[in-house]
């Protein structure tokens, strides 16, 4: 699968973005790790949807473009918001992960006629006191996001593979700095205040073994999105959507093939 590419809102920004499936559209916004690919999950999804999977702005080849975006939510809302537009995609199933499911409930709060239903995986962006996991930002420099997998190995497996290991590394070090910008020192995004603004029917998911997200934050969340239903899955850690990509797909569609 190839990446396109398109200039999108009055920047022209270039998005970076896989496309694939038939369906309803669905829009998918990546883990802090961004994208290896065209990943097992979004095969998975478009299956039965018309799957695009965007880069953000400083993520993968769109790194150059972070200081095009301010650290706030409505930057990236807007991007996104782009992103449909310039597509022809009016309305969006919306899915994300991590930092990916922030930027999803931001665009589900701020634009909520864009989203039709709402997953949330492993979503980051409120600070628990008594939750806070692991800081992903104070890792060893030598393997930065062991602690983002269930098995620290897995990320050799999963997110290195047979890419060359150097290159591999650099981009994980600057996705892990597009991420900072949004996220450090204290993962607190200020989301809270808008959660109740959402009126997309919304799956919250947490990951059994995730280091990074807690399981408390599932309710913590659920409880803002009024009418949001909780789920887990089992055996996977932060990076889900590497590690148990066929259980992750089969969930998200179990609930967007469901009236609600």
């Amino acid at each position: 699968m190839n990446l396109q590419k398109l200039s999108v809102g009055p920047e022209r920004l270039n998005v970076h973005y896989y496309r694939a499936g038939q369906g309803e559209p669905l829009l998918y916004l990546h883990h802090m790790l961004g994208l290896t690919g065209f990943e097992p999950v979004l095969e998975e999804l478009s299956a039965r949807y018309d799957v695009i999977a965007p880069y953000a702005p400083g993520w993968g080849p769109a790194k150059d473009d972070l200081p095009c975006v301010d650290p706030g939510p409505l930057d990236l809302t807007l991007h996104n918001v782009d992103l449909l537009d310039a597509l022809g995609v009016d309305a969006a199933h919306v899915v994300g992960v991590s930092i990916g499911a922030w930027m999803a409930a931001e665009l589900a709060a701020i634009q909520s006629a864009r989203v039709k239903k709402l997953v949330l995986i492993n979503p980051l962006g409120l600070w628990l006191e008594d939750a806070p996991g692991e800081d992903p930002f104070a890792q060893h420099p030598g393997f930065p996001s062991r602690v983002q997998f269930s098995d620290p190995k897995l990320r050799e497996e999963l997110l290195l593979g047979e890419r060359d290991k150097m290159d591999a590394h650099v981009e994980e070090l600057l996705n892990l700095r597009a991420s900072a910008k949004f996220l450090w020192p204290i993962p607190d995004t200020g989301v809270k205040r808008r959660l109740g603004r959402i009126k997309a029917p919304t799956l919250v998911v947490t990951s059994e073994h995730d280091k990074v997200v807690p399981a408390a934050h599932g309710p913590a969340w659920q409880s803002q999105i009024a009418g949001s239903t909780l789920a887990q899955l089992a055996n996977a850690g932060h990076g889900v959507q590497l590690e148990q990509p066929a259980a992750l797909a089969t969930m998200v569609h179990g609930f967007l093939s469901t009236t609600h």
